[in-house]
């Protein structure tokens, strides 16, 4: 019996080592990368944008200015009209995200045919009208 034990013996140690398991875990992948963040739009874009909301109102728009702020935004500001009507359309967008962030749209209907929309312009016809003294303005 001891032969016997003795065989087992040996033939278990020689099976032993074709039986190890190895664990070896995956590389772990180095820390990711935020995404990359888009472009920042041009002024070309931020302009283009503006023109697009201002006829998308259905208005005939003069650009002022276009800038980029400290804050990414793009401040597109236009004198706007449409028959009868004048003001302006002051727009603002996400520079990367180029979401409209602000509308501030200011166009009033005219008085008159004549009325220059500007009350200064008018001072001083009339009988009864009030105006002001030039050195006022």
């Amino acid at each position: 019996m001891s032969g016997m034990r003795i065989a087992l013996l040996i033939g278990g140690l020689l099976l032993a080592p074709g039986c190890v398991v190895h664990s070896r875990s995956e590389p772990r992948p180095g820390p990711s990368r935020p995404p990359s963040r888009p472009a920042s739009m041009s002024y070309k874009e931020a302009v283009d944008r503006g023109f697009g909301e201002c006829r998308s109102r259905r208005y005939d728009c003069r650009l002022k200015e276009a800038h980029l702020t400290g804050r990414d935004v793009w401040k597109v500001k236009f004198d706007a009209s449409a028959p009868g009507a004048r003001g302006h359309l002051h727009l603002e967008y996400d520079a990367f995200s180029r979401n409209l962030l602000r509308v501030d749209e200011k166009v009033k209907a005219r008085r008159d045919r004549h009325d220059d929309w500007d009350d200064d312009h008018r001072h001083g016809r009339g009988k009864d009208k009030k105006g002001h003294a030039h050195r006022d303005d």
